[in-house]
């Protein structure tokens, strides 16, 4: 089975769009790109996609000397009756030429390209013709004559397609002169993407790499997939071992690809190839001039006019790479001296005293100190990861060390490593006495144990630290907070920020980055418990954060702030604040900020409607979630896409994603979350009992946990109709009475009108229909000034079915199409189905893309007499956002923009 071609989606379908073409004549797409790109796993591609008869030749370097080699192979797949009818001169040839036949004399190579014409163009009128042609730089001579000739006199007459494959610098393939060049397709196979690399070795080799690593591994192999899976495998089995600082390990299995190129060079052009992967910034600084010119002239490095200043960078980054690994420990010894003898960074020049020297220097130490900070600000944690580690290699004070390794352990956190984080935590801790300092350090091996496997056992870890900050009221706050944030009982967490803040208020002079924080964990705490949002207090912390900004971007404040702002219904606000988040966190390289902020944007994306884009980010979280190893977030990330591709109709995707998140050791917060998503993917597909089941265990979790804000979790739609639906009336009125006591604490509108939703279903199924329909027009109004178009689909729907009830026969048709419309935009399918089978149900006919309801009809006869929408609303008895929505529909239906071209469209017959 060929393996999965990562990271080349664009290329597959650029090559298939250039074969598939149906434009008569002989066309080509040559894959190019340098040794070990991937060509070969396109072009095998393009010829599994291909329909027809395929003609394929791998050329060997061995076999370049040898003629007719590639004729040879090409004519395997041409059958034997075409060729025993060619004349006898062709045939002949042709057989002597593949060893068929024997024959002395000399081949006449006119014969053989007049014989591959007529084959061609005969196998081309019966079927589909696909020549492919691996290594074109290797096919010998004379089957390249061959070809040339015979594509020269096909180029007009049959539909032939060419793929091949080339080295980047190999000159144009002799027979591709014979094709009109308008026709041939050059496509450049570049370097894989950091998440393609990661997918690649996942794929291939089953590993997944630390996030640091990862990006070492990319850097050195330059995004060659070859480059890569051999360092990987090397890496794997430690046939290489890493060091900070320094570049990876040149394996074996490359060094005999490039390495003899380079030990080949003088001592002086060696040191200048060696430079470039020793050296951030490699000058031509004091180089030797020659020996630069000797190895421009190589093909080893070039030199580039960055900033006013001249810098030499490697050809490739393996390049550099075995000419470091290349030198003697002496002889790196002595590069790095030189280069800190030259460096104007004072980080840099830190860091070649470090790998210049052996012994413990705590002021080399306390300057790659500042270096891991400053890379941490300049967002490029990988950098921070590899100061920390050397400054960890010139300390030898234990309470300097522990330090070190609290940083080491945030450059790690930040860089995508959580299990690396987790382990340098743990050995501070092993350094440190018990008191209030290891009480902190405690809760920072919290934050990584929660990033990197979820909560499970951290309550222990933080009740053990509440023991040891005995005495130390500010570290004791702190712990309590911890505890408030990864309890998952609300009434729990209350208790703990109360105490949190009860206590620093017996601080004289409390830490304001603490004060905030507590003050953060109660106002949280509160909105859980359903007690509202506290806009006033959350400007208070963020304003005190602005001054004394936190050490985590989402432990802020305004990150809170924002993903609570999209429970408490207000979702444009939240996705502004949530994307400026989203830059800062790119910016500044935390991966696990960037995956906490993409974690709450597809719901927003998904109220909305817009359900592409829902799916696409919890995507983008899902693969970068896996490639930083953030195991949970990773689950998260694995429930929002289940959920998105429910909404899209993809119910079987989904369950199985959302199954699967069950079977892994979750918390009753992420459980609670999967079964209400399950729920609503019984529903979609019809099955309310199944529905219900699921719920029951959501709506179980959820009271187990004390949660309150109805904000959070909304499957409340989901389950009272399903249980509606399965004639639990009882059930479904205490549910809802258990709701409505919920908003009237928090003030969720949104969950408010669900629960009239609810009402009205409940009376229509027992016969009060017209009560029914004047409570569901009360949760209609609602939508029409709601950002969830999504519910305000589904509530149309219903709406629909109580309304036809009423015998508002015409009211009750246009609420349906209008679901239908809204659900046909969003591109959810299973409900598209579902509201179509309504209006078949009514015995009405669903509108075309451009047939306007009466309800739209009338409002544009209006609106080209020239009314306003507020006097169509009035003659009309509907809500001014009625009118405009449905002016909306009619604009893009009849494909106008402006209330000219209304009035002259509007009385023309539809």
């Amino acid at each position: 089975m060929r393996r999965r071609i990562v990271g080349r989606d664009a290329e597959r379908d650029r090559v298939s769009r250039c074969l598939a073409s149906d434009v008569p004549g002989t066309g080509a797409v040559v894959l190019t790109g340098p040794a070990g790109a991937g060509k070969t796993a396109l072009w095998e591609s393009a010829l599994g996609e291909a329909a027809g008869t395929v003609l394929e030749s791998r050329a060997g370097l061995a076999e370049a000397h040898l003629p007719w080699v590639c004729l040879t192979d090409l004519l395997t797949a041409v059958p034997s009756e075409l060729i025993d009818a060619l004349p006898s001169p062709q045939r002949h040839a042709l057989r002597v030429v593949v060893l068929a036949d024997d024959g002395d004399e000399t081949v006449d190579e006119r014969a053989i390209g007049m014989a591959l014409w007529t084959l061609l163009d005969a196998m081309s009128r019966q079927t589909s013709l696909l020549i492919a042609i691996d290594d074109l730089q290797n096919v010998d001579p004379a089957s390249a004559t061959a070809l040339s000739f015979a594509l020269r006199r096909l180029q007009e007459t049959a539909q032939i397609r060419i793929v091949a494959t080339t080295r980047t610098a190999e000159p144009l393939w002799k027979p591709l002169d014979a094709i009109d060049p308008s026709r041939v397709t050059h496509l450049e196979v570049g370097p894989l993407s950091v998440a393609a690399t990661f997918e690649l070795l996942n794929d291939h080799l089953a590993v997944r790499l630390p996030r640091p690593m990862l990006l070492r591994v990319h850097e050195t192999s330059g995004g060659n997939p070859l480059y890569a899976l051999e360092l990987t495998r090397a890496l794997a089995q430690m046939d290489v071992v890493p060091a900070a600082g320094v570049p990876l390990p040149v394996p074996a299995s490359l060094d005999r690809l490039i390495g003899e190129r380079v030990r080949n060079q003088s001592a002086a052009v060696l040191a200048i190839v060696a430079g470039t992967a020793a050296a951030w910034h490699f000058t031509d600084a004091g180089i030797d001039r020659e020996a630069l010119t000797s190895a421009t002239s190589a093909g080893l490095v070039v030199v580039e006019a960055a900033g006013g200043v001249r810098v030499i960078r490697a050809t490739h980054p393996l390049i550099g790479a075995t000419a470091y690994a290349s030198l003697a420990a002496g002889e790196r010894q002595a590069l790095h001296e030189r280069l800190a003898a030259t460096s104007v960074d004072p980080v840099e020049r830190a860091r070649h005293i470090a790998l210049a020297g052996t012994a413990p220097d705590e002021d080399v130490a306390r300057t790659l100190d500042a270096g891991v900070s400053a890379a941490l600000a300049a967002g490029t944690p990988e950098i921070a990861v590899e100061l920390a580690r050397l400054a960890l290699e010139r300390t030898d004070d234990d309470a300097a060390r522990a330090d070190r390794l609290d940083r080491l352990g945030e450059a790690l956190g930040r860089a995508g490593d959580p299990e690396g984080a987790v382990a340098a935590i743990r050995a501070a801790l092993d350094v440190t006495a018990p008191g209030p300092a290891r009480a902190l350090r405690l809760t920072r091996l919290v934050e990584s144990i929660v990033a990197d496997s979820g909560v499970d056992g951290v309550i222990t870890i933080l009740e053990a630290a509440l023991d040891e900050a005995a005495g130390d009221p500010s570290v004791l706050a702190q712990v309590l907070v911890s505890l408030g944030s990864f309890t998952l009982d609300i009434d729990a967490s209350m208790r703990y920020s109360t105490r949190a803040n009860a206590v620093l208020a017996e601080v004289e002079d409390p830490d304001p980055r603490l004060l905030a924080l507590t003050l953060h964990s109660a106002v949280g705490a509160k909105f859980r418990a359903g007690n509202g949002l506290d806009r006033e207090t959350f400007e208070r912390i963020i304003e005190i954060q602005r001054v004394h900004p936190m050490r985590r971007l989402f432990d802020r404040a305004d990150a809170g702030f924002a993903a609570l702002l999209k429970y408490a219904d207000h979702l444009d606000e939240a996705e502004v604040r949530l994307l400026s988040l989203l830059q800062e966190a790119e910016a500044s390289g935390d991966l696990e900020s960037i995956t906490y902020v993409l974690s709450h944007l597809p719901h927003i994306a998904l109220w909305q409607g817009r359900l592409a884009e829902g799916q696409e980010i919890a995507e983008r979280h899902l693969a970068l979630s896996e490639q930083a190893g953030l195991a949970w977030t990773a689950v998260t990330a694995r429930y929002n896409l289940g959920v998105a591709l429910a909404y899209r109709g993809r119910l079987d995707e989904a369950t199985r994603l959302l199954a699967g998140t069950i079977e892994v050791k979750m918390t009753d917060w992420d459980r609670q979350r999967a079964w209400g998503a399950l729920g609503f993917v019984a529903l979609s597909s019809g099955d309310a009992a199944l529905a219900v089941e699921h719920l029951e265990v959501w709506h179980a979790l959820l009271q187990e946990m004390h949660f309150r804000e109805p904000g959070y979790c909304r499957s409340h739609l989901d389950y009272v109709e399903a249980l509606v639906a399965t004639n639990r009336l009882d059930p479904a009125e205490a549910f809802l009475d258990e709701l409505d006591d919920q908003v009237r604490t928090s003030g969720r509108e949104s969950a408010g009108a669900v629960a009239m939703t609810g009402r009205a279903l409940i009376l229509a199924a027992r016969g009060d229909v017209e009560t029914a329909a004047d409570t569901i027009r009360r949760s209609l109004a609602y939508y029409e000034t709601s950002p969830f178009r999504f519910d305000q689909a589904r509530t149309r729907l219903i709406a629909g079915r109580i309304i036809w009830r009423s015998r508002a026969r015409r009211a009750a048709r246009d609420l349906v199409v209008a679901a239908v419309d809204d659900f046909t935009s969003f591109g959810a399918t299973v409900w598209v189905d579902r509201a179509r089978s309504e209006l078949a149900r009514m015995n009405f006919r669903a509108t075309t893309a451009t047939h306007l309801t009466e309800t739209e009809q009338r409002i544009a006869e209006l609106a080209a007499a020239g009314m306003t929408s507020k006097a169509i609303a009035g003659q009309l008895f509907l809500a001014t956002k009625t009118v405009e929505a449905n002016l909306a529909r009619v604009y893009r239906k009849l494909g106008i923009r402006t209330a000219a071209e209304l009035g002259t469209r509007i009385s023309r017959p539809q």
